[in-house]
């Protein structure tokens, strides 16, 4: 079926009815009514009612996999790029799995540069070379060097459509450099970017700034020179960090020589930072951030067995503590009761700190070499929390119980307790990150069951000290 398609665009008065209708069910969606019972100009005429992230919406709850691919075909190219940008991976996948290497090359070419990497990347192997084939050979050669980039790293998230204008240039040269680029492939146009004869960013410009400007003045008289760039191989989530720390909207890419070749865009970085932030809350949970979008019971039960089997050995680690104690346990079958409360603020202090800890190093609060005041405070604040509920715990044992040294011995095992949590759930994500890995990792199951163990362990040996055998 060829792509002969409506042109979408929206009409703000038409989103929220249809949002509204979708919230009542897969069954009543009007979409999928339209599709099953109406013509193709209906549905077409349809598009114009809906933003793409709700056609993205529609496609995603229609339960028939023959409508679904009617819909996208009556899109049109141009559209479906634009929708798919807004799906979730897994439908997108399936969308793809169903088009034709043709079709998808049509799509691809409606696409601005790293959606259309995007695209290829999703496709298997075999198909991804048929579509490539399929383009001119500019568009292939760009799209498969983009393909090289490490699928996290600047190069793999950029796009390589920006305005450029020559830095011997004029005021009125830049100027005609925006009226001749293709805003569809583009975008929004943040920054025009000055680069010298040999294609090396030397400065940028905005274009309100070159409103304000007389068009004769010569270019690089009214360019912010240095501009803050990253290099192409620079990680997602470091980039992430630079945007924030200088409020940008769109960031410049170059590679070792400075020579300019592509930006990243607001918009990607929003899916960067909120991708970062569901993987680090995965990783903290014991879990992987795939568990979000995939609804395969067998992957994430592979995925949290991994993390959970550590949890599992240091539970028994913890049991054999306890039998191990069994003499103390049996001469003060009391301390029993106080086992859980020990265990479990011992377990919630070190999540906090390690939890604090880690977006702290997300943030870049802390870096190496300067983190003495963080984990200074949060140590503190663990012992402080220590004693506080340690002595909570010693008045409630000593109304509890006869034995006269036992509240002393639960309220200091507590607070030692307690304290130690914070120390570990401080320094453990500061070393991990020292070396190298994510830091997330410390703030999983592994706390808890490290917490576990050391509280039980402590538990024993002050009871040992002050109850004595």
């Amino acid at each position: 079926m060829s792509w002969d398609a409506a042109r979408g665009n929206t009409v703000p008065a038409g989103g929220p009815l249809y949002s509204d209708a979708m919230a009542r069910g897969r069954e009543n969606s009007p979409l999928e009514r339209l599709v099953r019972d109406g013509s193709d100009e209906d549905v077409q005429r349809f598009f114009l009612l809906l933003r793409h992230a709700e056609l993205a919406d529609a496609l995603e709850i229609i339960s028939d996999e023959a409508l679904r691919m009617r819909v996208i075909r009556l899109m049109g190219a141009e559209l479906a790029s634009d929708v798919l940008r807004e799906v979730e991976d897994e439908q997108r996948d399936d969308i793809l799995e169903d088009l034709s290497a043709g079709e998808i090359a049509e799509i691809v070419q409606e696409s601005r540069s790293d959606d259309a990497a995007d695209l290829i990347a999703a496709l298997p192997p075999e198909k991804a070379e048929r579509t490539l084939n399929k383009l001119e050979d500019e568009e292939r050669e760009e799209l498969e060097e983009l393909l090289q980039y490490g699928e996290e790293t600047a190069g793999g998230i950029m796009q390589t459509e920006v305005v450029r204008a020559q830095s011997d240039g004029t005021v009125a040269s830049a100027l005609q450099a925006i009226r001749d680029t293709d805003l569809k492939d583009v975008g929004e146009v943040h920054e025009v970017y000055v680069v010298d004869a040999e294609g090396r960013l030397i400065g940028t410009v905005s274009p309100a700034d070159l409103l304000q400007e007389d068009p004769s003045t010569p270019l690089r008289s009214v360019i912010e020179p240095n501009p803050v760039a990253v290099p192409v191989t620079m990680d997602q989530e470091q980039i992430a960090v630079r945007v924030r720390e200088h409020n940008l909207a769109a960031l410049p890419v170059v590679d070792a020589s400075g020579i300019l070749l592509g930006q990243i865009l607001h918009d990607d970085i929003a899916d960067v930072i909120a991708e970062e932030a569901t993987e680090d809350i995965a990783k903290m949970a014991g879990a992987s951030a795939d568990e979000v979008y995939d609804d395969r019971i067998g992957a994430a039960v592979r995925v949290r067995a991994a993390w959970l089997t550590p949890a599992f050995m240091g539970a028994l680690g913890t049991t054999t503590v306890m039998v191990n104690a069994d003499e103390v346990l049996q001469n003060h079958k009391e301390l029993l009761y106080f086992l859980p409360v020990i265990l479990g603020m011992a377990g919630n202090v070190g999540t906090q700190s390690s939890a604090l800890t880690v977006r702290a190093l997300a943030l870049k609060r802390i870096e190496w070499g300067k983190s003495g005041k963080f984990i200074k405070r949060q140590i503190l604040t663990g012992v402080s929390l220590g004693v506080i509920f340690g002595l909570a715990l010693f008045a409630i044992a000593g109304f509890s119980e006869t034995e006269p040294r036992l509240p002393m011995a639960v309220a200091l095992s507590l607070w030692t307790a307690m304290s130690t949590g914070a120390v570990m759930g401080v320094t453990v994500p500061v070393l991990i990150s020292r070396f190298g890995k994510d830091p997330a990792i410390a703030a999983s199951p592994f706390v808890q069951t490290a917490n576990d163990l050391t509280g039980a362990g402590i538990l024993i040996f002050v009871a040992r000290w002050i109850l004595g055998g």
